[in-house]
């Protein structure tokens, strides 16, 4: 076939703008990768930091378990997952510019032997045992009563200010703060974002393993040093079966009071016997 030069200038200029345009396409296409963290339960975990080895690239999992870094480096990398409570997991994966990958991680809860022996020395409460089987798993956020001596808050609600997924803002005139835990989106979402996603929802309360209806309860309605124990659930993935009777998208606050130290026996009048 017979071309002029002008029509083969013309096909080389098509065959360029093609070239080009595939090449284009795939510079475009993003680099992931994400994953999600579980006990060794299956129950997803919320708050899980990731962290790339050599980088300061770090993403925490949303309320769902669910993590993922957008256009991460390429390479041979690794990744730890951690969170208080449980061992530190480190897992080394290939990464080209370009892939998604899925890395999921499975943590251990680390149990806590002080406290299970410091409750024992007490009479171990049966009214509390699932509270300490809830704080062995490690599912949620969890306060006892010698974090409140070592703290010693102004107000039992300043406990909560530095759990994670948390927020105490300014009291709405009746002098208590407003206690909102959202949904947190997947990824480093900005504050703004996460006031956007909470909106007004309130959290439900429970007092000594019963609810509290709605609106005529406030956790600073209790004195500080009459709590034993606080149990933080940020949202349903978190919630156990027993505090699902309601809507828990709000989260649930559960509170334990202490109970009053037993009675003591009268020593007997001088000079009694059991005869007399």
């Amino acid at each position: 076939m017979v071309t002029t030069p002008l029509a083969r200038a013309f096909i080389a200029l098509c065959a360029f703008a093609v070239a080009t345009g595939v090449a284009t396409a795939g510079a475009q296409k993003p680099t992931l990768l994400f994953g999600v963290v579980t006990n060794v339960n299956g129950v997803r975990l919320q708050g899980v930091e990731l962290l790339l080895a050599n980088s300061e690239r770090r993403v925490v999992t949303n309320d769902s378990g669910k993590y993922v870094f957008e256009a991460p480096p390429a390479g041979q990398l690794r990744l730890m997952a951690r969170r208080i409570g449980f061992r530190p997991l480190e897992k080394g994966f290939k990464l080209a510019a370009g892939d998604s990958k899925q890395l999921d991680f499975e943590l251990e809860g680390i149990p806590d032997l002080l406290d299970s022996v410091l409750v024992l020395g007490r009479g171990g409460s049966a009214r509390m045992a699932d509270f300490w089987n809830r704080r062995k798993i490690g599912v949620g956020a969890f306060i006892t009563h010698a974090d409140i001596e070592r703290r010693k808050p102004y107000r039992p609600s300043d406990l909560l200010r530095t759990i994670a997924g948390v927020r105490v803002d300014t009291d709405m005139g009746d002098g208590r703060p407003v206690i909102r835990m959202g949904r947190t989106p997947i990824g480093t979402a900005t504050r703004r974002n996460v006031v956007t996603l909470a909106g007004d929802c309130r959290v439900n309360y429970y007092l000594d393993g019963h609810f509290v209806p709605m609106g005529t309860f406030h956790m600073d309605d209790i004195p500080t040093m009459s709590i034993e124990a606080i149990e933080i659930f940020r949202g349903p993935s978190e919630t156990p079966a027993a505090f699902r009777q309601r809507e828990t998208a709000c989260g649930v606050i559960s509170i334990w009071t202490r109970e009053p130290p037993p009675k003591e026996k009268p020593d007997p009048p001088f000079g009694w016997s059991p005869r007399d």
